[in-house]
């Protein structure tokens, strides 16, 4: 967000209370008071999760089910939202990151049925697992090990040029 602190917290406020509008039903945003409960403003579980739902799709953010229970008052609501998205917010984040594992494992779909391309992917995510847990996970090396005692000499081959970047 690049705005101010305070034009973000409005614009932040402002998008939930015009969420909170649509999913009650109102015509105007002003019908939804920022101090007031939501509860108070007539929303219940199923309201609820409807502008949980809409929040999410807004902010690409995975909010709770129990959003408006957690966070009583849209103001409330708005400062959440603008520490999760400030939190969230850049290539770095474990959003991003998630989303990213989200994408490889539908990808990863594709290749169920080729044994072949398989094998060899299977491999590529094990090294890069062993390389993410780091030389002193004896668990995850021991594991490892107990693969690549079974693997095939073309398995092994594999696992070497694509450790090596050669595939």
């Amino acid at each position: 967000m690049d705005q101010a602190p305070a034009e973000q917290l409005h614009t932040l406020l402002t998008l939930v209370q015009s969420n909170a509008a649509t999913v009650l039903g109102h015509s105007h945003t002003d019908d939804v008071t920022p101090d007031t409960l939501f509860r108070d403003q007539g929303f219940d579980s199923l309201t609820a999760i409807e502008l949980r739902n809409r929040l999410n799709g807004a902010t690409e953010l995975r909010l709770p089910s129990t959003l408006v229970f957690d966070y009583p008052t849209p103001a409330e609501l708005a400062e959440h939202l603008k520490t999760e998205i400030l939190q969230n917010n850049g290539p770095t984040s474990i959003t991003s990151a998630l989303a990213e594992l989200d994408r490889l494992e539908a990808f990863l779909t594709a290749f169920e049925q080729d044994d072949a391309a398989r094998s060899r992917i299977t491999t590529r995510l094990q090294s890069m697992l062993l390389h993410w847990n780091g030389p002193g996970n004896s668990s995850d090396a021991a594991s490892t090990s107990g693969t690549l005692a079974s693997a095939t000499a073309s398995e092994v081959l594999d696992f070497i040029d694509n450790d090596l970047g050669l595939a």
